[in-house]
């Protein structure tokens, strides 16, 4: 019996072992793959260029909760949302970027998250102006550069990404253009600074800023490019690490293959250090190198195909996959005959799936194609088709017309092996009109007749319209120059898009007097340089009025018979130099009296009683020069005869003199 109940204690102690050996279930109250955070992160691009932006200003709105960060160099952005109180959370992504159009983005949050935002050029009130900083000596782009717009009220500035571009947005509010100072300083480099005027709606390229080592500094540049060792192509997107005892970085090369670092010494003269390059289907490969300070390093490296990596298993190429442009010698040109630069080369290269371009054995026809306004005037592309050669490349040349505007070039083919059709991104050309003609070149004011003889800074705008020969508004930015004969004008203006370049006169000494007009008549005269260097001019011809006056009042008195008129009684409205008034003066004449007692009658003035002055330079009747007449209506006449005085208003810009009364009789 003890043996029975001895075993059956030790079979529930085993069963009760057993189950403190089961595993625990979890305590956290998530589910596996339910994390309470979500990273979300991104970049910000422009959608033309493909450029990354910096300093875009990026929120996210996420419940009740509003982040926001600014884009670095690399226009990346990153947010972190609280998932905590649920499995998904509604956000809204906005983007604003100052010369961009705003994008806004509404998804549901549930886990981590990558967004690639691109945003649309809005110049309605800004210009673009870009370019890419570059070592003087070696034309290496320099990277982590800042370069600083500054324009009355603004300051901005971007750094400059690892092919040394930049590209900052100008506000012209309401001006159409401007002068931006742009500065671009790097550590080792003299500072660089310009001046550019930008005009609304308008990208400015200031192409390649060369910026010059600063052999005084403590600073040590290492620059280079990474090169296709059978193709002698550049190699993009290698990874190109630095290590030296005062730095360790790396970066990835540019389009073009180039790289660039700056070592800070701190008072070392030299400093040594090695370089590891690797690439995807490469071998890698390391460099050692001595760096000076003050002084910059440049080397090519060459990197050997790895073929164990499969990128390819023979030296051949594939098929076309893609169409990349390569560049032109030009991306402006002028319109025919007018003497500038006519026609631009332009080079496309065909690749195959891996980015190498297509060899002699899978050549292809590319097709070229254009659009825009130039195109109704006469511009044409030759060849229009052309056969890849050995490299794979293409090249065909664009011929203005006579029309000015933009050109849009598309490179295509149709792939022979499966008729696909690929086709490259669209090329932007410039084809800038003529030089200025004589007989489109107009001249005008804002008013030909303006206050100003009597008082300082009073402004009145003149506007120039310039044209080419075939009608075309000139190139932006071409110079007209101003001079006066009466106050201060504005030196120089420069043409818009529309062909139009706008001043400002502005009224003081001298006081003007015309030789053939006479006095207060100032001539404007506006003068710019046409083809082979003749001046293509106009003038015209702005009075300068004075203060007004009532004079003249003849006869100063008046009598009217029962049923009958006064006759003409004139008066002279004009300045002290018997000039007409400006535009918008005010006269009237009114009648005054006390009808008898029980009485209708029905007493009038009739002529020059109720005028508007336009804008005019003329003297005489209607401007300088009025008549009225008192008349008796009533039928049968008045019953006896009516006391009545006549007034003389005048409401005016160039001041509005006392009334003149005139008294008389009726009846």
């Amino acid at each position: 019996m003890t043996s029975r109940l001895i075993l059956v204690l030790a079979s529930l102690c085993l069963l009760l072992g057993l189950w403190n050996c089961q595993d625990i279930a979890p305590s956290s109250p998530l589910a596996p793959g339910s994390p309470t955070t979500a990273r979300i992160t991104g970049t910000v691009h422009d959608v033309n260029t493909g450029n990354f932006l910096q300093n875009a200003k990026v929120y996210l709105a996420s419940g009740i909760r509003t982040d926001s960060v600014a884009t670095g160099p690399d226009g990346v952005f990153r947010f972190e949302v609280d998932l905590s109180g649920g499995t998904t959370v509604n956000a809204l992504l906005t983007v604003r970027k100052k010369g961009y159009y705003v994008k806004t983005t509404a998804f549901v949050v549930s886990g981590d998250s990558s967004l690639d935002l691109g945003l649309l050029v809005d110049l309605s009130t800004s210009a673009l102006i870009g370019g890419v900083l570059r070592d003087s000596a070696t034309l290496y782009p320099l990277r982590n550069a800042t370069v600083l717009l500054t324009l009355p009220g603004v300051v901005d500035s971007v750094t400059t990404p690892v092919d040394g571009s930049f590209q900052l947005t100008a506000d012209l509010v309401d001006r159409d253009s401007i002068p931006v100072v742009l500065t671009a300083f790097k550590g080792g480099y003299k500072t660089r600074q310009l001046t550019v005027v930008v005009h609304k709606g308008q990208s400015t390229n200031l192409g390649n800023l060369l910026l010059n080592v600063d052999v005084a500094s403590t600073v040590a540049q290492i620059l280079g490019q990474v090169l296709d060792s059978q193709s002698n192509f550049p190699i993009s997107h290698a990874t190109v690490q630095i290590f030296t005892s005062l730095l360790t970085d790396s970066v990835y090369t540019s389009n073009a293959g180039q790289f660039s670092f700056s070592i800070n010494l701190q008072g070392l003269p030299s400093i040594s250090g090695f370089l590891a390059i690797a690439k995807a289907g490469y071998k890698p490969r390391s460099f050692q190198f001595t760096a000076p300070a003050g002084g910059a390093i440049s080397t090519s490296i060459t990197l050997d195909r790895d073929t164990t990596t499969g990128v390819r298993d023979s030296t051949a190429t594939g098929s076309a996959h893609s169409i990349a442009f390569v560049g032109m010698t030009s991306n402006q040109i002028s319109v025919y005959g007018v003497g500038g630069t006519e026609s631009t080369i332009l080079t496309w290269e065909v690749r195959d799936s891996l980015g190498f371009p297509i060899d002699f054995d899978h050549r292809d026809t590319v097709e070229f194609s254009i659009s825009g306004v130039p195109v109704g005037g006469g511009a044409y592309v030759s060849p229009a088709r052309s056969l890849t050669n050995a490299s794979g490349r293409v090249s065909t040349t664009v011929n203005s017309g006579t029309v000015s505007g933009v050109l849009q070039f598309v490179a295509q083919l149709r792939r022979n092996s499966d008729n696909v059709v690929i086709q490259s991104t669209p090329v932007i050309i410039t084809v800038n009109a003529g030089l200025p003609d004589q007989g489109h070149f107009t001249l005008g004011p804002d008013q030909f007749n303006f206050p100003a003889w009597d008082w300082v800074n009073h402004t009145d705008g003149i506007l120039v319209q310039v044209g080419d020969i075939y009608s075309n508004p000139v190139k932006v930015g071409t110079a007209v120059y101003f001079n006066t004969t009466g106050g201060v004008i504005d030196a120089s203006g420069f043409t818009d898009l529309n062909s139009h370049a706008k001043v400002t006169v502005y009224s003081g000494n001298p006081r003007p007097t015309d030789p053939i007009l006479g006095i207060g008549f100032a001539r404007i005269r506006a003068a710019t340089i046409g083809q082979g260097g003749v001046t293509v001019e106009d003038s015209i011809p702005i009075l300068f009025s004075g203060i007004s006056r009532i004079e003249n009042v003849i006869p100063g008195s008046f009598a009217v018979a029962r049923g009958g008129s006064s006759g003409n009684i004139t008066f002279n409205v004009r300045d002290e130099n018997g000039n007409p008034l400006s535009a918008s003066t005010h006269i009237t004449v009114t009648l005054q009296y006390t009808p008898p007692p029980n009485t209708s009658i029905n007493l009038v003035v009739t002529g020059d009683v109720d005028v508007t002055l336009g804008d005019t330079q003329a003297k005489g009747a209607g401007a300088t020069q009025f008549t009225f007449q008192v008349v008796d209506q009533t039928i049968g006449g008045v019953p006896s005869r009516v006391p009545a005085t006549v007034v003389i208003k005048v409401t005016s810009p160039n001041g509005n003199p006392a009334d003149v009364q005139i008294s008389g009789t009726i009846g």
